[in-house]
């Protein structure tokens, strides 16, 4: 059986601007890639887009109370035209193959000071 599953987020790019100040390069690789972080120039807008697409696809992928699902494990990248991709590694990567989850789509969007991020994919099982 084949179900839609969806995933949102809304980020605020303050708590980002916060996180860099309070805690700088430690904050920076703690959540995000160093391609997320080579594909943003480290911009506080486009790196709480990104958040919000790494939450969005956390939700989407429905991790139980015991299921630890680290932010580097779903790393939102440029694709070669500049638009999100989606790529997991580790226990996110382990969720998704167990529903079945091949690919995942991610829109993100950034705007007064708020970013936004729905993810959606196809779960075979």
């Amino acid at each position: 059986m084949t179900a839609i599953r969806t995933g949102c987020d809304l980020a605020a790019v303050q708590d980002v601007l916060d996180g860099i100040q309070a805690h700088g390069d430690r904050y920076l690789a703690r959540v995000f890639t160093l391609r997320e972080r080579a594909d943003t120039g480290d911009d506080p807008e486009r790196l709480a887009a990104r958040f919000a697409g790494k939450e969005a696809v956390v939700k989407l992928l429905r991790p139980t109370r015991t299921d630890a699902v680290p932010l580097h494990d779903v790393a939102i990248v440029s694709d070669e035209h500049g638009a999100p991709r989606v790529e997991l590694s580790g226990a996110a990567e382990a969720l998704a193959a167990a529903a079945g989850i091949t690919s995942i789509d991610v829109s993100l969007s950034h705007e007064r000071g708020l970013a936004l991020a729905t993810a959606v994919a196809l779960a075979e099982r």
